[in-house]
C-alpha cells in the first residue's frame, strides 16, 4: 500500500475499525434496508513523508452515489451562516458579479445558489446525487453527472470543489484532471475545501472516520497534493472551528514532493490515536448503558452521528437520531436502522439525554432544546 498523495510506502498504522457502513450519508426508506447496508473495513494510516491520513482498506467499487445520498447541512443556522460568510469572502476577493462559477461536486446545490444569489454570478453545478429541492435561480443550472471532458461550455472564472477530494481514491489524478481541463484558463481561480485531519487527530474527533472518506488531508498533505497536481497555492487556512481546510489556487507547474517537518507532530498524534479511540468508545458504551438506550438520542444524522450509532456498543438500540433536515426526517440511518426524527419528537419519545455529535452546533442545539421547554441532559460526543 502506498500513500495516495505522495506515493510513499513509509506508513504508520493508526486505527483499525472492522465494520463501517460504506455510505454513512445514504438515507433509507425503512429500517430493514438500512440494516442491510453494505459495510467495509477502515484501516487508518498516516504517511510519515507528507502527513496524509487515509483508509488503506478502501475499495472504491463498494461506493455508489445516488440521489439517496445526502450530506447537506443547509438546515442548520450555524452552517448556513458559515456558507454565507464564505460566499461573501469569495465575492470580495474575486468580484464575482456576472462571472461564471463551476461547482464540482455541488451536492444538492445549496452553496452554489448561495454564492450566485449573493454575488450576481452565474453558475453550473455538477453532482450525481443532485436533486431539485428549491426554485431555480436565473443563471444557475445543474448537471446530474460528474464534471469531465464532456463539458464544452465557457471557461469558468471560479471553480469550487468543496468536500469532494476526501472521497477520491486517486486524488492526484482527480486534481490533475481539473487543472488540465480544456475549459480552464490561466485566470481561473480554484477554491478547495476538505475536512481537516489535524483537527480529527488533535481534538480526538473519532466520529469523523467514515468509509466514504478515503482521504483525510492535513495541512502539509493538502498543500503537497495541490503542488504535485500543478496548482499554485495563493491562500490557505482552516475554517469552521478549524474542522475544515481550504485552499485558493491557480494553475501552475507541477512540483516535486516537498516534505515538511510539520509531519513530525502528526506521528505522535497518530501513534496515540487507537488507544484513545478505544477509550472513547468504552466511555460512550457505558454512558448509554447507564441512561438506557431508549431514553437517549443522538443529535445529528450526518456522518458523525451515523458513525457513532454503528461503532459504539449499545448505540444501535438508541431511541432516535435527531436532525433538522426535513429530507432526512422519516428515513433511517445506515447500518443500524435508527429512525431520523425532527426535534419536536423529543417530547413524545420521552428522551431525557441527547448526545451532540459536533461541538460547532452545541449552542444552537441547547437553544432549540430550551425552546421546546425540555429539561434535557445535553452532552458533547
Amino acid at each position: 500500500m502506498k500513500c495516495p498523495v505522495c506515493n510513499s510506502g513509509n506508513l504508520l498504522s493508526a486505527v483499525l475499525i472492522d465494520r463501517l457502513p460504506v455510505l454513512c450519508n445514504e438515507l433509507h426508506a425503512d429500517a430493514a434496508s438500512a440494516r442491510r447496508s453494505e459495510t467495509g473495513r477502515f484501516d487508518g494510516c498516516l504517511c510519515r513523508d507528507c502527513g496524509h491520513f487515509f483508509n488503506s482498506a478502501f475499495d472504491e467499487r463498494k461506493v455508489r452515489y445516488t440521489q439517496s445520498y445526502d450530506s447537506s447541512l443547509d438546515f442548520s443556522p450555524r452552517f448556513v451562516s458559515f456558507e454565507d460568510e464564505l460566499a461573501r469572502r469569495l465575492n470580495a476577493s474575486y468580484d464575482l458579479a456576472g462571472k461564471l462559477i463551476i461547482d464540482v461536486g455541488c451536492g444538492k446545490g445549496g452553496f452554489l445558489r448561495c454564492v450566485c444569489s449573493l454575488s450576481g454570478a452565474r453558475g453550473v453545478g455538477f453532482d450525481k446525487s443532485f436533486e431539485q429541492r428549491s426554485q431555480d435561480i436565473t443563471g444557475v443550472s445543474f448537471v446530474k453527472n460528474w464534471f469531465d471532458e464532456t463539458y464544452t461550455g465557457e471557461a469558468p472564472d471560479l471553480v469550487a470543489c468543496r468536500h469532494v477530494l476526501e472521497h477520491m481514491a486517486e486524488p492526484i489524478s482527480f486534481l490533475r484532471a481539473l487543472n488540465t481541463h480544456h475549459s480552464i484558463c490561466p485566470d481561473t481561480v480554484f477554491y478547495f475545501e476538505v475536512p481537516n485531519a489535524l483537527y480529527t487527530l488533535r481534538e480526538l474527533g473519532i466520529w469523523d472516520l467514515i468509509y466514504e472518506h478515503v482521504s483525510y488531508f492535513t495541512p502539509p498533505s493538502f498543500r503537497t497534493a495541490l503542488n504535485i497536481a500543478g496548482f499554485e497555492v495563493v491562500n490557505a487556512g482552516a475554517t469552521f472551528g478549524e474542522q475544515f481546510l481550504y485552499v485558493e489556487a491557480r494553475t501552475g507547474k507541477p512540483q516535486t514532493r516537498a516534505f515538511s517537518s510539520d509531519v513530525l507532530p502528526l506521528e505522535k498524534l497518530a501513534g496515540d490515536f487507537d488507544k484513545i479511540y478505544r477509550s472513547k468508545i468504552s466511555y460512550w458504551r457505558d454512558y448509554i448503558a447507564d441512561r438506557g438506550p431508549l431514553s437517549t438520542a443522538v443529535w445529528g444524522a450526518g456522518a458523525k452521528g451515523v458513525n457513532f450509532l454503528n461503532v459504539v456498543p449499545g448505540a444501535s438500540a438508541m431511541n432516535a437520531v435527531i436532525d433538522l433536515n426535513p429530507h432526512k426526517q422519516g428515513r433511517y440511518a445506515s447500518g443500524t436502522g435508527t429512525p431520523i426524527v425532527p426535534p419536536a419528537e423529543l417530547v413524545g419519545r420521552r428522551i431525557s439525554s441527547v448526545i451532540v455529535m459536533n461541538p460547532v452546533y452545541y449552542q444552537e442545539i441547547v437553544e432549540m432544546a430550551s425552546a421546546l421547554d425540555r429539561n434535557l441532559e445535553i452532552s458533547q460526543a
